[in-house]
């Protein structure tokens, strides 16, 4: 029985990622049954620092796992938007305490969520290869011959999705590759100790994002403090969805060569860089199959780009909401309405993102001009005035609480509210849309 009584569901996740990982572990402390299925032979360390804001942190915290957390992460006191050739800050957005937002490591992130899946019962089969969803019985065929019934299958296996045929079976759906790439690199905190132009980034805790034409710079403190990490963003080419190939740490550097001469610096003591390209989805037309048992999240729904530090968290926010979702139901007979109303909570909110995203990369890469001096303007953190009155709207997105926090909730209500009928308790999934204390 699950956490309301009803009867427990077979649940097969394709993808062992922090959406696969979430959403399993969500359904498993609510009773169901829940096997993961992941392609990679072990755990990998892929990806850069990672930022978990407090949509993601409550629902982390419900989880129990603040004390896992709190062990790796670093609470950094703002995030300061910087002009790339000089390092003048032109905004900033407050995090710790105001606005407590944590930054840690995705390798510590997937392994806490692993460790705790594990103790709650959920089946992590790894080198599993899914050949074929079908959708209609539902089941998983796995490229080794064997079949997986399932009363509901998770797509959670990324921006590449082999499980987005079986929900959309007559499109060819490929990533809307962006100009850019991104570089990744860290410093271990000792060398940056060493280095007095430097040092001061590991002691004032905070994230610091240097933003110039077609490029920027974001970079802070992680794991505890022990490294100093630093994602790239430049124009370039690389495999889409491939997460690991090395850089060359030569170019990296000529392509910041006109950068602040503090994160030039920086740059001098990184030995490696791995790239990747950057990409995103345009809307897909559903996430749910036509017979309601098969469902996209995280990547494989709305894959975003990382100007707004938001994938995994709306990966996260997924999870509990299909949980929730799920936790109404009575019977597998009512899982495709509760499929269609977890989309229709889900689907607007995470394509506003993936738009804002964007947007942000547009107003981040700004060549220099009357544009960009318009921009910096509003920006400022001490609310200068343009033409005698401030700015309506703050270009840093992360600032602008009209952006993406208060007009939320109302979204999420109204969207509770259409579904209520079928699911009428369904309004605790509101808590998961508060973007803010």
């Amino acid at each position: 029985m699950n956490s309301v009584g009803n009867p427990s569901f077979k649940i097969v996740v394709c993808g062992g990622g922090l959406a696969g990982l979430g959403a399993a572990l969500c359904l498993a402390r609510k009773g169901h049954q829940v096997t993961v299925l992941e392609s990679a032979q072990a755990l990998n360390e892929v990806g850069a620092g990672i930022q978990i804001p407090p949509t993601s942190t409550r629902v982390l915290c419900a989880y129990g796992l603040e004390t896992a957390f709190k062990q790796k992460i670093v609470l950094p006191g703002n995030v300061y938007m910087k002009r790339y050739a000089n390092g003048k800050i032109i905004g900033r957005t407050p995090l710790h305490p105001r606005n407590t937002e944590v930054y840690g490591y995705p390798a510590d992130y997937q392994r806490i969520l692993y460790d705790a899946v594990i103790a709650a019962g959920v089946k992590v089969r790894m080198a599993c290869h899914a050949q074929l969803i079908d959708q209609t019985s539902p089941a998983v065929h796995l490229s080794s011959g064997e079949v997986l019934p399932a009363d509901l299958i998770i797509g959670a296996d990324g921006i590449k999705s082999k499980v987005r045929r079986a929900v959309i079976p007559d499109e060819d759906i490929e990533p809307a590759s962006s100009p850019n790439c991104a570089y990744r690199a860290v410093v271990p905190a000792a060398v940056m100790a060493a280095d007095p132009e430097i040092a001061h980034l590991m002691t004032d805790i905070n994230a610091n994002c240097w933003i110039g034409y077609r490029r920027h710079i974001m970079a802070y403190p992680i794991r505890n403090g022990s490294l100093y990490n630093l994602v790239l963003s430049h124009p370039g080419q690389a495999p889409v969805g491939s997460w690991s190939e090395p850089g060359d740490v030569d170019e990296m550097r000529r392509q910041y060569r006109n950068f602040d001469p503090v994160v030039r610096q920086v740059l001098t003591h990184v030995d490696a860089v791995i790239k990747w390209k950057l990409s995103d989805l345009e809307p897909l037309p559903t996430w749910v199959s036509a017979s309601g048992r098969v469902v996209l999240i995280g990547d494989a729904a709305h894959a975003m780009l990382p100007y707004l530090a938001a994938g995994a968290a709306m990966a996260i926010e997924d999870g509990a909401v299909l949980g929730e979702c799920v936790d109404r139901c009575k019977r597998p007979e009512d899982l495709p309405g509760a499929m269609s109303a977890f989309e229709k909570i889900r689907k607007r909110r995470c394509e506003r993102v993936v738009k804002g995203a964007r947007a942000n990369g547009d107003i981040w890469h700004l060549p220099d001009g009357d544009e960009q001096e318009e921009r910096d303007r509003a920006m400022n953190p001490e609310g200068e005035k343009r033409n005698g009155a401030t700015a309506e709207v703050n270009p840093n997105q992360w600032s602008d609480p009209g952006e993406f926090v208060d007009s939320v909730p109302d979204e999420g209500n109204a969207l509770l509210t259409d579904v209520g009928a079928s699911f009428p308790t369904l309004v605790v999934g509101v808590r998961f849309f508060q973007g803010g204390e």
